[in-house]
This record gives structure tokens, sequence and C-alpha cells, in this order.
């Protein structure tokens, strides 16, 4: 008999989304930590060193504006691969349906209520 676990690959999905989202807000929060511990220097610097500050916070800004970017195509990426799976799933059931579906046992994990149901 075939089964197909609806929720294992959800889940997953979901928690990579989680994990690369919490860690995402993590390197933002950290690069803002960083502009915010040296725009306090700004007025001791003078002349060069002062030009030289000035050239620091533009690159952090741009490194902040950098990671911001990527971590909208990472999180765009995996939607992507959500979508994909998703497709990929109501094709396997559509084609079991299409083949007799008899021998056939779709299951979901974590259902409330105990452990997982199953239709046969």
């Amino acid at each position: 008999m075939a089964k197909l676990e609806l929720t294992e690959g959800l889940e997953t999905f979901e928690k990579a989304a989680r994990d690369s989202g919490d860690s995402g807000e993590l390197l933002v929060i950290e690069v803002q930590n960083l502009e915010n511990s040296v725009v306090s220097l700004k007025e001791t610097f003078k002349g060069a060193g002062a030009d030289a500050y000035t050239n620091f916070m533009v690159k952090v800004n741009e490194c902040q504006g950098t990671l911001i970017g990527a971590l909208s195509l990472i999180n765009a990426g995996q939607a992507d691969l959500y979508k994909a799976y998703n497709t990929s799933e109501d094709m396997s059931v559509s084609d079991a349906d299409s083949a007799g579906g008899d021998n056939l046992e779709l299951s979901w994990g974590g259902v409330a209520g105990g452990g997982g149901g199953s239709m046969a």
C-alpha cells in the first residue's frame, strides 16, 4: 500500500522559513547594533577620521541594504519551493486517484486529538 505523508514536507518548509526568518532578523539587528554603536562616536572624529567615519557608515548602510535584499530573495525562493512542493503533492494525489487510488492511504500527521488520522 502506498502512503503519502502530506504534512511532513509542509512542516519542513515551515520550519525552514521560520528558522531563516529568525536568523535573518538577528543579522539585521546585529548590523543595526553595529551602526548604533558607532553613531555616538561621530563627533569625536575630525578631518580624515571624520571622512573615514562617513565612508564606514555608508558601507554599513550598503551592507544592511544588501542583507535585506538577500533575505528577501531567500524568502522568495522558499515560497517558490513550497509552491512547487504543493503542486507536486497535488499531482501525486491526482495521479493516484486516476490510477484507481484503491491502494493509497493518505495520512495527516499531527492532527489534533493525538497522533495522525488517516483516510484509506
